[in-house]
């Protein structure tokens, strides 16, 4: 089954199969996302969300403190969605480009 995610800072849209995360999802739409490391390690693609659940299913991401958690916000690289989502991007106005 897949899950809707919705970009509140964009109003852009996607679905995430089963099994896939948010961030690789987006990708294969052709939706940007700010993200760096691509694991769950440097918080580049962290995001806050306004509706939704997610799962971890490595465990909690290094970059994704207990505040974090408690916060409401997630990683979209390794995040993957328990439900339809709206999330809002932490960083929206900043030219991300992943690092290697």
């Amino acid at each position: 089954m897949s899950r809707k995610v919705t970009v509140k800072n964009t109003g852009e849209h996607f679905y995430v199969e089963a099994g896939e995360n948010i961030l690789n999802a987006a990708k294969r739409q052709n939706i940007t996302l700010p993200y760096g490391c691509d694991n769950g390690v440097c918080g580049d693609c962290i995001y806050r969300i306004v509706e939704g659940r997610v799962e971890y299913p490595g465990g909690r991401p290094k970059a994704l403190l207990e505040e974090d958690l408690e916060a409401g916000r997630g990683l979209c690289c390794v995040g993957h969605p328990l439900s339809d989502m709206l999330i809002e991007l932490e960083y929206p106005d900043e030219d991300f480009e992943p690092f290697f």
